[in-house]
């Protein structure tokens, strides 16, 4: 070809590379619904939430204040261990509205009225929430894992497999979580997340997460899960925002070495600020032996976490208002004032179900009826 024709075709190919970049992680799967979704895309939560592989990540330490960050968490620097400490009696304010585990199970009404039951199989008109103050939320997903056994299927029920994605913040060594869809099983009806014990400090180290297809605005969100007791990573179900170029939404219950024996939960300002609140309770009982429930209710006017029904004493600031993936995870940095770690056995975080009950219309039109409904028409759960 004459040099003067490439001269010419190279800036038409330049401007047609810059229109076929893959779309944003977020957008709906164009595979079939039964097919597995494996996003490679990163959340961003250190770094922005481009598309992005392995090679491509730098281990440059966060401006945007995190959950682990420094300063909350100094003051409760625990020593290494390979092990989670003992639990202790935490100051919780208990919910008299709900006495007892049962986010994923609905239940006929025992109010009376015109109000649906569950059991009639006809939610179309959504959910109204018995244990969270009679809360409506028009949609649902709901996920016993016993029923499961494929991880493939996954996508065509609403989660997202994350592949390839960072997670969390990067340790001063340059350690940094990279998600891997290896770590994500099946496993006599409990979905696990693993974090592989032995890996190596200061690079990356492979860890596990699940996130939402869709973004809520607000709803009751509960994993039935058993923590891992081996040290040395973080084990959350947290929201976070769709869109970091809007806000910086993000509502966290974490479970880290830096506060053993102890949950965190995290509220951080949707407006950029840099600034978040967060509370340290302990637990009631040993959730390394047993399952429990973890929820977090994003609520009009405030957000609440609860444990098995319980009320915690959590932060009351920075409420979430932007569109936000439901996220759970278990990774490390290695970073020694938050994850610390790696760990040096698998550590597996065990969940047997979710229950989310959501809405994805602006919380300004809250409560969001579907055409033709109405609160009387909604089931009891």
């Amino acid at each position: 070809m004459h040099p003067k024709a490439l001269l010419f075709l190279l800036p038409l190919l330049v401007n047609a590379a810059k229109h076929c970049k893959p779309k944003n992680e977020t957008a709906a799967p164009s595979a079939p619904l039964n097919q597995a979704l494996v996003a490679t895309g990163s959340r961003g939560r250190w770094d922005g939430r481009p598309t992005t592989t392995p090679t491509d990540i730098e281990p440059i330490e966060t401006e945007v204040p995190q959950d682990d960050d420094e300063d909350a968490a100094a003051t409760s620097l625990a020593p290494a261990s390979s092990n989670l400490a003992a639990y202790e009696t935490p100051s919780v304010l208990v919910d008299p509205i709900r006495p007892s585990s049962v986010a994923a199970s609905p239940s006929p009404s025992s109010t009376g009225g015109n109000t649906t039951s569950a059991a009639s199989g006809d939610c179309s008109c959504g959910y109204i929430l018995s244990a969270y103050d009679d809360a409506y939320f028009p949609q649902s997903l709901i996920i016993d894992f016993a029923t499961v056994t494929d991880k493939s299927t996954l996508a065509g029920m609403g989660l997202r497999i994350m592949d390839g994605s960072k997670a969390g913040s990067v340790a001063p060594d340059g350690g940094r979580s990279l998600t891997s869809i290896d770590n994500v099983a099946i496993t006599d009806g409990v979905l696990t997340l693993t974090v592989p014990g032995g890996q190596a400090k200061g690079g990356q180290i492979g860890s596990a997460e699940i996130e939402t297809i869709f973004a809520a605005t607000g709803g009751v969100f509960t994993m039935n899960a058993q923590l891992s007791p081996v040290a040395g990573t973080c084990q959350s179900i947290f929201t976070y925002t769709e869109n970091e170029d809007v806000g910086l939404d993000e509502q966290d219950i974490e479970v880290v070495a830096i506060t053993p024996g102890k949950i965190q939960l995290t509220n951080h300002d949707p407006a950029k600020s840099k600034e978040n609140e967060l509370a340290i309770v302990p637990f009631p009982n040993d959730p390394f032996t047993s399952f429990n429930d973890y929820t977090i209710g994003w609520y009009k006017d405030s957000t609440k976490y609860y444990y098995n029904g319980a009320v915690l004493d959590g932060p009351t600031q920075y409420r979430s208002v932007n569109p936000s993936q439901i996220v759970i995870n278990n990774w490390s940095s290695g970073k020694e004032t938050f994850t610390q770690g790696p760990p040096v056995e698998d550590t597996v975080l065990q969940i047997k179900s979710i229950a989310y009950y959501y809405q994805e219309e602006s919380m300004s039109a809250y409560p969001a009826y579907p055409a033709g409904c109405s609160e009387a028409q909604a089931c009891r759960v």
